[in-house]
């Protein structure tokens, strides 16, 4: 990890005062867009191992979305659940174990046509014991739709039996309670489902099933229903926290009936560009094992992307850090977001077990420029036993046409607030350059059949949705010693495949991001910073402001007084702080004020000498160029902390 340099001598400072404090119980606030790439040398503590092809063994089976999890009682063992296709069956299942770290993968389960399946979801259990779900596509006998069947390997993935199964759902996420308290071993399955209300309309909702031992199978479906002109849309995964709080992620879209008593739509799912903030990101929790769900929470507003023309994906997914760390319980949630005119992957972070959360920040890296705004997709997230946090999306910044991806990973020390410079995972593109192969689907409706019935057969054949967009969800995991290992597709070798890599990071969460600043108290909400007077240099695009920074408090402050970027952007262009004592330019910059205090404290009401912001853009545009809905006039934008001790 590099360290922070002395804290002596510098007295640039990058900052304004519009300070960034801790969640926020507003879940619509304020968006900070992230610097661009950095310069090679900055991501030298994440190393990535060589790309791994998890489904060698169907080289020629188009793969899909799929989970990859970690045994946490073999810190060798890894197994990844993905969907496939093939031209006669359709959709199906495939599992991989890999007993060496992720090198070599062994097929150990495939669906066959008389029992062919989507939406994979796998988990490992405190004990090693590895958990299988799915949702089955063949045709039952009666109306209805099917159960979801639960399966169970007591050999690490290797061999299968079934072990109950739930009513219907949607998009289901499994999880284990892997903590030391009463509900250790109890596994949590979710889904979307159909409820139907009194008045006999069909309302969308959340369904979770809880599993004791297995001898005594799932309890009582329990549910939360979207009401009014609400609908559900988007499930995620859940978690698990240390108490056994089980927390879930949703989204809803806000009017989506046309009238709160109505069966029909009134709106689209996917919105025309530029997307509105049409849904609302939730979280719902449940405190007794899954007897009952409490009321959900909002995250965030959403501007859910227009899956056919962002070409992405729109499932969020969820982690929690299980350490004992300085952010033991902190909860993370990521998602693609259209609000900035393209397709990002955003972060939010809650610190106190999913009450409140933090104002959404955009973990993709890539530079904002208007004439570039590639359609990112298909984030996950997860936490090592360090405490690192780290993000892995599908990243389309090198392709001019927006269609071809690489997976990048993005990690953060301080958790969730900053984040290093992203690194490229995989070692090739996707390639859609008339190469590429996938299976044909077709289907045949009309006649006597019971959808679009008619006078008329209906009879289509077209290529996949999955061949532009690899599924609704990708994996990522952090073994036992704390490699992580990212799941993604490509199709390098013409075919759509799943591929892994070893995924290093040599640092470990620490408060304030390094341990120089560790033990240094939060003072943003006992200081402000008065602004003085501020200049812009459009020949060398540089832009300054001199400020003083006050005690706000009854009590006195006293140094080392330092300041820290948490996130920096411009609506004109990228933008980098110049002069922090780091050395860095942009989210994670540290900037040491001491020597502008006389003696080292700051008594209630008094001030700091004047200190200079500076900060540089680069590849400006125009302040009359649009933006979405409004002029670009905002040059610098900074959320920081004030660090210090309070006396």
């Amino acid at each position: 990890m590099r360290s922070t340099s002395s804290l002596t001598g510098i007295l640039f400072v990058a900052t304004v005062c519009f300070m960034l404090g801790g969640p926020s119980t507003q879940s619509n606030g304020a968006v900070a867009q992230t610097l661009s790439e950095q310069a090679p040398h900055e991501m030298s503590l994440i190393t990535v191992g060589p790309n791994i092809q998890i489904s060698a063994s169907m080289p020629s089976k188009m793969h899909g979305e799929g989970l990859i999890v970690a045994d946490p009682t073999n810190v060798k063992r890894l197994l990844v659940c993905s969907m496939f296709r093939e031209p006669e069956m359709g959709e199906g299942v495939a599992v991989y174990v890999s007993e060496d770290g992720g090198t070599q993968w062994q097929r150990t389960f495939e669906s066959g046509a008389e029992d062919h399946a989507s939406d994979p979801a796998c988990a490992f259990g405190p004990d090693g014991v590895a958990y299988l779900m799915m949702i089955p596509l063949a045709k039952r006998a009666g109306n209805g739709p099917p159960h979801v069947p639960l399966l169970r390997s007591d050999d690490g993935g290797h061999t299968w039996r079934t072990a109950g199964q739930t009513g219907y759902i949607d998009r289901e996420s499994i999880v284990v309670d892997d903590t030391d308290g009463r509900f250790r071993n109890r596994v949590y399955a979710h889904g979307t489902s159909v409820i139907r209300t009194t008045d006999g309309l069909r309302r969308s909702g959340v369904a979770l099933y809880a599993l004791g031992r297995v001898a005594d199978g799932f309890g009582p479906r329990v549910e939360r229903a979207s009401v009014g002109e609400r609908h559900l849309f988007g499930m995620g995964n859940s978690v698990v926290l240390s108490d056994g709080r089980w927390l879930g992620v949703f989204g809803e879209i806000k009017s989506y009936w046309k009238t709160s008593g109505s069966a029909e739509a009134g709106s689209q799912v996917f919105r025309v560009p530029p997307e509105p903030e049409g849904m609302s990101l939730n979280v719902a929790a449940s405190d007794d094992g899954g007897s009952t769900i409490n009321d959900p929470v909002t995250v965030s507003g959403w501007h859910m992307p227009n899956e056919f023309v962002r070409l992405t994906s729109v499932c969020p997914m969820m982690a929690v850090d299980s350490t004992a760390g300085p952010f033991k319980d902190r909860v993370y949630v990521v998602w693609a977001d259209a609000r900035f005119g393209a397709s990002d992957i955003l972060l939010s972070y809650s610190a106190d077990r999913g009450g409140t959360w933090s104002s959404p920040l955009v973990v993709n890296d890539n530079s904002r420029h208007p004439d570039k705004v590639p359609n990112q997709l298909l984030p996950a997230v997860a936490v090592n036993n360090a405490g690192v946090v780290a993000v892995t999306w599908l990243d389309r910044r090198d392709d001019p046409e927006n269609l071809r991806w690489r997976e990048r990973i993005r990690v953060s020390l301080d958790g969730g607030e900053t984040f290093e410079p992203s690194v490229i995972v995989s070692e090739a593109p996707a390639r859609f350059d008339g190469s590429e192969r996938w299976p044909t689907t077709a289907s045949t409706t009309g006649g006597g059949t019971p959808v679009y019935k008619g006078d008329l057969f209906r009879l289509l054949i077209f290529a996949p949705i999955h061949t532009y967009i690899p599924g609704d969800y990708a994996g990522l995991t952090a073994d036992a010693g704390g490699t992580f290992h990212p799941y993604w597709i490509d199709n390098r070798t013409g075919w759509h495949q799943a591929w892994t890599a070893a995924v290093r990071v040599a640092a470990k969460a620490v408060r304030n991001g390094s341990p120089e600043l560790a033990p240094l108290d939060d003072l943003t909400q006992f200081t402000t910073l008065d602004r003085i007077r501020s200049g812009y240099d459009p020949i060398a695009h540089v832009a300054t402001m001199t400020v003083r920074l006050r005690n706000t408090s009854t009590k006195p402050l006293r140094g080392p007084f330092v300041i820290r970027a948490i996130r920096l952007d411009s609506e004109n262009g990228d933008v980098e702080a110049v002069g922090a004592s780091n050395g860095k330019a942009g989210a994670g910059a540290v900037w040491d004020l001491t020597p502008a205090v006389d003696g080292g404290r700051l008594s209630p009401d008094a001030s700091s000498k004047p200190i200079q912001l500076t900060f540089r853009l680069r590849n400006p545009r125009s302040t009359a160029e649009r933006y979405i809905d409004r002029f670009n006039l905002t040059l610098v934008r900074l959320y920081a902390r004030v660090l210090g001790h309070l006396s």
